[in-house]
């Protein structure tokens, strides 16, 4: 059976009302045929329309619902790549041991190299402490040889004067004395 334009709209519009069913739907999915069944069956129709109201009503709270998951989800603040790549940068600005220890903590640097590092980093500071005890054992036997050397300049010295004032006198050591720089002594 075939219906004139005007009859199915007016044939839609009823079926619409009945059913909640938006009228470009059933323009679209129904053909003229169908659309006179549900037409014979309109009382039917409405008794299940509550029930279809209420399905859409629980589908479009799920749909909410899923929404809100979905933002959540999507949100950089919670995104577990937002959080790494903070983690990350907040570490990467951290120097060297506390650096490669954050790392390793979360398994980011080959435990291997770390420990690698850590015993050539604790083997040169153990080789660095090693030169300076050898060098302040050097400046100690050079001092200790500086003083042998200036006790016994004091002692030639002495000597010298002792010398000068026994066989020249005193004057003569004081004339000497003029021409030695002065100590701070």
């Amino acid at each position: 059976m075939m219906l004139n334009t005007q009859d199915r709209k007016k044939l839609i519009g009823k079926i619409s009302r009945a059913t909640g069913i938006a009228q470009y739907a059933l323009d679209k999915k129904m053909n003229d045929q169908q659309l006179v069944e549900a037409g014979n069956h309109l009382m039917t129709l409405k008794l299940i329309k509550s029930a279809n109201d209420y399905n859409r009503y629980c589908q479009g709270q799920k749909t909410a619902e899923a929404k809100a998951k979905l933002k959540e989800f999507l949100s950089l603040q919670n995104s577990e790549i937002y959080k790494a790549g903070q983690w990350l940068v907040s570490c990467l600005s951290t120097n060297g041991q506390e650096r490669k220890k954050n790392l390793l903590e979360k398994e980011l640097v080959h435990k291997d190299d770390y420990n690698e590092a850590t015993r050539d980093l604790s083997d040169t500071i153990k080789e660095q402490l090693k030169i300076a005890d050898s060098q302040v054992q050097e400046a100690v036997n050079k001092i200790q040889i500086l003083e042998n050397i200036n006790d016994n300049l004091r002692k030639q010295m002495q000597s010298v004067k002792d010398y000068i004032m026994k066989k020249h006198g005193s004057d003569e050591w004081n004339n000497i004395i003029k021409y030695f720089p002065k100590s701070n002594k």
